[in-house]
């Protein structure tokens, strides 16, 4: 949330809510106030959103902002994703009711969308992706934010993009608790959203547009001296092409921005998997060594993977941020026979040779596990083969002790990925076997 006043002084805040010890002011708007506090029962630090104390004393002010709070435990509460803020813990019968969210250590992406200030291209792309995917995430669980804007996304310094404040989301479930009429950023808002018409999530589409517009080039594609001016313009005016007001972008990421905030729902992006590949086809393009350094690149590596094809997008950002990339020349001993091993890897490009007491089992390529074995027998970790690269390969190495403490949705995706790939292997070793198999000898023959 942006600040609105001046930080209070850390003498002047409350000292104590519930068992959360306020340590800091991190905004203020007009509904509330966030802190940065710690649980005294957990030890953590958190997020505590609070509504403002003299909303309360009007009745009618005082159901709404309740009933907005309401719905951010009601929505925040059901999602569970890497790129969107957690919820932790609420009291709605405290007085003033708060919630309490995972703490991200960064700053609002409102920060960003100064002309002097904007980030690489290639970051502000990176980030889109992550919003594509967890906003694809809420969709599967029946909402629509209704408020995708700079300042509802956080920037965490280690690079991690956080989608917040589903204080106006709408359900599209059918919950009987449901803020009406015009509900959202005006600056922000989809055609569709302008005229009070029934919004799909092609509504958040919009709004992602143009927040991926202003952080590109510092301006807001529709700009009105009002907000009845600006809703004027969202519904009637083109923009102006991003293009021209930061050149060093490219067509295709021109086009993707462009496509997005197409006047008709149906004229955008099909859907948020279509957004977040025309987001990446983008970056790939984007005039830079290649290589694997974004999240975004590495994600979509992953998800075309037939290894990967039943992990959860959730699971596969969790991968992301355990396991590690490695790129090997040809000729590198990825496992060798009879030495321990504390990790697994997964062949992503390339091809491996792997041997046994000198003997030529199997060439690997790309979608194919390698050395999961001490995984699967912790009591044994020793390896039972070589394997050496044929080809330069990169290859994800998994460690072991890093899987065992994921979560258990990851450790089950590999337990099934193991599976079938031993399965698979089991019966190619048997139809191996067969050929090998002599025919007996007609009768009467020696």
């Amino acid at each position: 949330m942006a600040s609105a006043a001046a930080p209070v002084p850390p003498s002047a805040l409350p000292r104590q809510v519930g068992r959360y010890r306020l340590e800091a002011e991190l905004g203020r708007g007009a509904t509330g106030v966030v802190y940065r506090a710690v649980d005294g029962f957990r030890g953590r630090q958190v997020a505590l959103k609070q509504l403002h104390p003299h909303l309360l004393a009007d009745p009618a002010t005082a159901e709404r902002c309740r009933r907005q709070m309401r719905n951010e435990v009601a929505h925040t509460g059901r999602l569970r994703h890497p790129h969107i803020v957690r919820l932790l813990d609420a009291d709605a019968a405290a007085e003033p009711p708060y919630l309490v969210l995972e703490y991200v250590d960064g700053v609002p992406l409102s920060a960003h969308t100064a002309p002097d200030r904007l980030l690489p291209i290639d970051q502000v792309l990176d980030i889109a992706f992550k919003c594509c995917n967890a906003l694809e995430h809420a969709q599967r669980e029946g909402l629509v934010h209704r408020d995708i804007k700079p300042a509802n996304l956080l920037l965490a310094r280690d690079g991690t993009v956080k989608l917040t404040d589903f204080g106006t989301a709408l359900s599209l479930r059918g919950e009987a608790t449901q803020l009406a009429g015009l509900v959202g950023s005006p600056a922000y808002m989809s055609p569709e959203q302008v005229r009070e018409e029934p919004l799909t999530p092609h509504s958040d589409m919009f709004s992602l547009g143009v927040a991926l517009y202003e952080l590109l080039t510092g301006r807001r594609p529709f700009e009105g001296e009002t907000d009845f001016a600006t809703l004027y313009r969202i519904g009637h005016d083109e923009p102006v092409r991003p293009g021209l007001l930061r050149s060093a972008l490219p067509p295709e990421v021109e086009a993707a921005v462009l496509r997005a905030l197409a006047k008709r729902p149906e004229d955008r992006h099909a859907s948020w998997d279509a957004f977040a590949q025309a987001l990446l086809a983008a970056q790939q393009g984007l005039p830079r060594q290649r290589s694997l350094d974004t999240e975004a690149e590495r994600f979509a590596r992953l998800r075309a993977l037939p290894f990967f094809a039943g992990f959860t997008d959730v699971a596969l950002w969790e991968l992301l941020r355990l396991a590690k990339w490695r790129r090997l020349p040809r000729g590198t001993v990825l496992m060798r026979e009879g030495t321990p091993g504390a990790s697994f890897s997964v062949l992503l490009a390339g091809q491996v040779q792997v041997t046994r007491q000198g003997w030529q089992l199997s060439t690997l390529g790309p979608g194919v596990s390698i050395g999961e074995m001490v995984y699967l027998r912790p009591d044994h970790p020793v390896r039972t083969a070589t394997a050496v690269a044929e080809t330069e390969v990169l290859v994800l190495k998994v460690p072991n002790a890093a899987l065992r403490e994921a979560s258990e949705a990851l450790q089950s995706h590999f337990d099934k990925a193991f599976i079938q790939l031993l399965v698979a292997r089991l019966i190619a070793t048997n139809e191996q076997l067969a050929e090998w198999d002599v025919a007996p000898a007609p009768a009467g023959r020696t």
